[in-house]
């Protein structure tokens, strides 16, 4: 047991270390694929890793994205496997893991599932456990099992994305982390790693932004991952808890939007309209007090200007926004 010990080695730098399970789950298009591979491709590059020794199975691609990747691959050394391909098939994933445990060849070797629902039921109780023990098995001879998996659709009541399936991957696992995006602008977005579990020096929290601009290159997009220094990630949090809440009311801000935009901007008739529209009276006041603002921001969707008797009236907020400019308008109705 001392000699397949492991030395406290990062196959992904601060998240998953050698000799360990990871679980990492993200809603599809945060950048989970992408993040991986570029902190993968760190750690070779720094020689904390050696490529032969990692088996990256993309079992959850497009042929154009797998022949990519695969070009990355070859680029950096490590191996990249999918389904289909050279004689290699999910349904005997298993089989292949334990046939390097009985040969005593697992110790030192990297797996990476990309994605894990790919060879096993995550909703099914019995198979999640019968895959996690094999795993666990896996990592007892010294080898390194990291899972990439999706999230539930739906946030929980804090805003948070939860993990898809039963608890017995995570229960089973050494360290999980939860991936979600932050902000997002037409060039860039910035996504934030959350541990909620782990065994090792981990990070708690990391932070990276990478470029989403149209037509670029799968090298292009892999050379713009940059790692966000901690005052960022602070910020990245409370942008977070405001991209959920603006998820949870998108609704409601699209049903006050579409009455601003046809003139229903005094409050009677903008309620009006949202009640017609199936939004209730509370929920549309509501959302009129949480997104109002003097300047177009993640949380900030229209201004209100006050008549009398207190009445009130919402217009839009742009870019090009000024106070003149808005009691101008009101004031001349």
């Amino acid at each position: 047991m001392r000699e397949k010990m492991l030395n406290d080695t990062f196959v992904l730098d601060n998240i998953a270390i050698l000799g360990q399970a990871t679980a990492i789950y993200a809603k599809p298009n945060t950048g989970k694929t992408l993040l991986v591979l570029w902190m993968l491709i760190e750690s070779i590059k720094a020689k904390r890793v050696k490529g032969e020794n990692v088996f990256y199975i993309n079992a959850d691609d497009t042929y154009k994205g797998l022949v990519t990747k695969l070009e990355i691959a070859e680029r950096y050394g490590f191996q990249m496997i999918a389904p289909s391909h050279g004689g290699f098939e999910t349904n005997q994933f298993q089989s292949y893991i334990r046939k390097m445990i009985d040969e005593n060849s697992a110790h030192g070797k990297v797996i990476i599932l990309d994605t894990v629902k790919k060879f096993t039921d995550l909703m099914d109780k019995k198979q999640a456990t019968n895959f996690m023990k094999i795993g666990r098995e896996f990592i007892s001879s010294g080898g390194t099992l990291i899972m990439m998996a999706h999230t539930n659709k739906n946030r929980d009541a804090d805003g948070k994305v939860v993990f898809a399936g039963t608890s017995d991957v995570v229960d089973d696992c050494d360290c999980a982390f939860i991936l979600d995006e932050v902000t997002k602008t037409d060039f860039k977005k910035q996504v934030l790693f959350e541990n909620f579990k782990s065994r090792g020096d981990v990070m708690r929290e990391l932070s990276f932004s990478y470029s989403i601009t149209e037509k670029q290159s799968y090298k292009d997009l892999i050379d713009s991952v940059q790692s966000v220094d901690v005052a960022t990630i602070e910020q990245a949090k409370k942008e977070k808890v405001i991209t959920a809440k603006v998820e949870k009311d998108a609704v409601a801000i699209e049903i006050i939007t579409d009455a601003i935009n046809q003139g229903h901007n005094k409050q009677p008739d903008l309620l009006s309209y949202a009640k017609n529209a199936g939004l209730s009276d509370a929920k549309c006041r509501k959302a009129l007090k949480d997104y109002e603002g003097e300047k177009l921001s993640s949380s900030s969707f229209w201004r209100v200007v006050h008549g009398d008797k207190n009445a009130k009236s919402y217009y839009l907020l742009t870019n090009n926004d000024n106070s003149a400019r808005y009691y101008e308008s009101a004031k001349n109705g």
